[in-house]
């Protein structure tokens, strides 16, 4: 039997706010971990797989994130973040569930590492228009500004 924990923020009395924060003062906010202790809280769900697939090499199809408060969607999107910003992690990640799952189409799995990610929050209205997000992030966003 796999043996899943709660994360500390799960176990406390009441939710605050938004569960996974990707940045934050405290330097803890998901984004800001290390792909390895992100990874460790990260179960390969079928959406993550899913995810996974329809962003690797040669796929580069859209992706849509739609679902309620609390249904896994800041998670997976920082999980993509780690995979995606570290691969060498991320497919250490994978080999390891493919063992513990026998599943060996995890293994299979490819990442996309030819990619700069740019993850942003957006509830939290630090810009004004969204080509700002690109413009602040991107490695040449002040030459296409």
């Amino acid at each position: 039997m796999i043996e899943l924990q709660l994360r500390d923020e799960f176990r406390g009395k009441k939710l605050k706010g938004t569960t996974v924060d990707f940045t934050n003062q405290s330097q803890t906010g998901a984004l800001q971990q290390n792909a390895k202790d992100f990874l460790r809280i990260t179960y390969p769900s079928f959406d993550l797989l899913k995810t996974i697939e329809a962003t690797s090499p040669g796929q580069s199809r859209p992706l849509a994130l739609i679902g309620s408060r609390g249904q896994g969607k800041s998670h997976l999107m920082a999980a993509l973040f780690h995979l995606c910003m570290n691969p060498d992690e991320g497919r250490e990640w994978l080999d390891q569930w493919s063992h513990t799952l026998s599943d060996p189409k995890l293994k299979e799995l490819q990442l996309r590492t030819d990619c700069h990610v740019i993850a942003e929050s957006m509830h939290l209205q630090r810009y004004q228009y969204l080509w700002d997000v690109l413009f602040d992030n991107h490695p040449k966003g002040e030459v296409y500004r």
